[in-house]
């Protein structure tokens, strides 16, 4: 099965969407619970490649992702390459921090691909030296990295921002506030 369909089924339908999110041998669960959750908030595939170091019905996963695991588009992938192989005409962005450029400012399009690496080592060098695009997100600040989870949310968000703009917005009476009247 190619992964060609969700972008253009919302395209279609006029609603506005994330990008596909991959994340590649994802260590811990509560991240890839909070990354599923913010898919289903955007619309965004998520897909899972080689081995995590988890289960995927893992409670602290679960429990991340709280109730909405059942409108998650998930796939996962034991190999990176038969992946790689299902994304024929899509552009594949890695995301590493030692990429000259930042996520910010890039010119993000409709169905591109967001390659993120696990929480301790990234995207393997092997892998990312086949990637042709990269983006980082700026750090100034004394720390080596970002919790994945939050990358993600950054990187998935300016993905939106630069395809989608203003029309990026939900009907708030779809969300009624839960505990506050106004």
């Amino acid at each position: 099965m190619s992964l060609n369909t969700s972008s253009e089924t919302h395209r279609r339908s006029g609603t506005f969407y994330g990008p596909t999110i991959v994340l590649h041998r994802p260590q811990i669960p509560q991240n890839t619970g909070n990354i599923a959750r913010l898919c289903v908030a955007l619309q965004s595939p998520l897909i899972i490649t080689g081995r995590a170091g988890f289960q995927f019905d893992a409670a602290a996963v679960k429990r991340a992702g709280l109730d909405h695991w059942e409108h998650l588009q998930f796939r996962h992938f034991g190999r990176f390459k038969n992946f790689y192989r299902s994304t024929t005409g899509r552009r594949i962005i890695a995301v590493s921090k030692t990429a000259k450029t930042s996520a910010l400012q890039f010119s993000f399009v409709a169905g591109d691909i967001l390659l993120f690496g696990n929480e301790t080592m990234g995207l393997p060098p092997a892998l990312l030296n086949r990637i042709e695009t990269q983006v980082s997100l700026p750090m100034s600040g004394p720390v080596r990295s970002l919790n994945l989870a939050n990358s993600v949310a950054a990187v998935a968000y300016a993905y939106v921002h630069a395809v989608f703009a203003e029309r990026a917005i939900h009907d708030m009476a779809d969300y009624p506030r839960t505990y506050y009247r106004r």
